[in-house]
């Protein structure tokens, strides 16, 4: 999985554009993804 797949996964979930994410750190990206599992139901992949 990329950046951009995290990044997708977020700007799905919380209909933010990537262009907000992008200069986001790794570390808050994954966390924001983390929030989108648990938003969205699905377990950890």
């Amino acid at each position: 999985m990329s950046v951009d797949d995290l990044i997708a996964d977020i700007a799905v979930i919380f209909h933010w554009p990537p262009s907000e994410l992008y200069p986001m750190s790794l570390m808050e990206v994954i966390n924001w993804r983390d929030k989108t599992l648990q938003r969205s139901g699905h377990a950890n992949e």
